[in-house]
């Protein structure tokens, strides 16, 4: 028995659908190949803001970071200060090369410390208000905004970034200092009493306010139970007529 053979009219008709599936099969190569890239672009801009995501450390947890503008190494991966709690001195360098030591310590002012880098996307909007002359909180005398050092940051970009106003020093061993977590992170110490009264990060200028806010708050509330403390032991309750001098307690 003879096979088959192909009508010699529909040759025509089964070549044009092999071009049009081949034409197809490209189209979807395109736009995966178009997919997997925005992915990959999707993933490069979590990264530098901080944000990653999947399995890490051990298996079945997850973690992500907070708010912060660069992704800290697996051993750095928290969200509050490091350090030993104490004010330190700085010294470094500035962006122009010279170099800058900053005395926080047995000053009459308060000044905040703004950690920041040239590189995240969060710390830019710092720069930008710090360049605008944003105006410091009432409870901030100083602004010195601390970088990292010379291998680790680009002079040349920090010198477009630095504003006029404000001390830039760049010193990896401050970071070190204060066991700073993330960027941008920031710092108030208090110069009379070489204290840090407060200190967290933030991702917008009014978000550092809110935390000073807060910090000034907690001060008040700290300072009122010592002297509840102080009058305790020395014998004077709540309502002593001795805090009331020439009123009538009942």
């Amino acid at each position: 028995m003879a096979g088959r053979t192909l009508d010699p009219g529909t040759a025509p008709i089964v070549t044009a659908v092999v071009a049009v599936l081949a034409i197809v099969v490209v189209l979807l190569s395109v736009l995966v190949a178009g997919l997997l890239r925005s992915h990959a672009e999707m993933l490069r801009a979590f990264n530098e803001l901080g944000i990653t995501f999947g399995h890490d450390g051990a298996e079945g947890q997850t973690t992500s970071v907070p708010a912060p503008t660069r992704v800290p190494h697996a051993s750095e991966r928290v969200t509050h200060s490091t350090g030993d709690g104490t004010v330190h001195d700085l010294a470094g360098t500035t962006p122009n090369g010279g170099g800058l030591a900053v005395a926080l310590s047995g000053r009459n002012e308060r000044t905040l410390l703004a950690f920041l880098t040239s590189g995240c996307l969060t710390c830019k909007g710092f720069w930008d208000a710090f360049r605008n002359d944003a105006a410091l909180p009432r409870s901030v005398d100083r602004l010195v905004i601390v970088t990292r050092s010379l291998d680790e940051e680009s002079p040349s970009a920090l010198i477009n970034l630095a504003p006029a106003r404000h001390a830039v020093i760049m010193s990896s061993q401050a970071w070190d200092d204060y066991g700073v977590p993330v960027s941008p992170y920031f710092v108030l110490v208090d110069g009379p009493s070489g204290t840090i009264d407060g200190e967290g990060a933030a991702s917008t200028w009014a978000q550092v306010g809110s935390l000073l806010s807060r910090a000034e708050a907690d001060q008040e509330l700290a300072n009122e139970r010592r002297i509840d403390d102080d009058l305790l032991r020395a014998g004077i309750e709540p309502n002593d007529p001795r805090l009331f001098p020439g009123e009538d307690i009942r």
